[in-house]
């Protein structure tokens, strides 16, 4: 389940995070190492059945929960507009420069007790 969780964060997140010129490229790559890591599975399977008979299970579920814990680290893109360049792509987590900040003055009524 943590293994198809992450493949799915792969197709989904993964061309939100991206910047426009390179998205395409972005998700081909990720997508192709998807693929690879599915050609190498039986292979390492039969390998490591050799070793130990539950090996295997242990190795993918561990793969597969760190994966998908990965996941809850790349930045939430819900409700923002899509990288257009790199550089918005590198300011998606960092917050806005104090510039574009609106602050909210809050006047205090100074209240004195008789």
């Amino acid at each position: 389940m943590g293994i198809t969780m992450a493949y799915e964060m792969v197709c989904l997140v993964n061309a939100e995070l991206y910047p426009t010129f390179i998205r395409n490229l972005g998700v081909l790559v990720c997508s192709s190492m998807c693929d690879i890591g599915g050609i190498i599975t039986p292979f390492l399977v039969y390998r490591l059945t050799h070793i130990w008979l539950e090996f295997p299970l242990v190795v993918f579920a561990v793969v597969g929960l760190v994966a998908g814990g990965l996941v809850l680290l790349l930045p939430e893109t819900k409700g923002k507009a899509l990288p257009e360049t790199i550089e918005d792509a590198e300011n998606m987590q960092r917050p806005r420069s104090k510039e574009k900040r609106i602050y909210l003055q809050v006047k205090r009524a100074d209240l004195q007790h008789s």
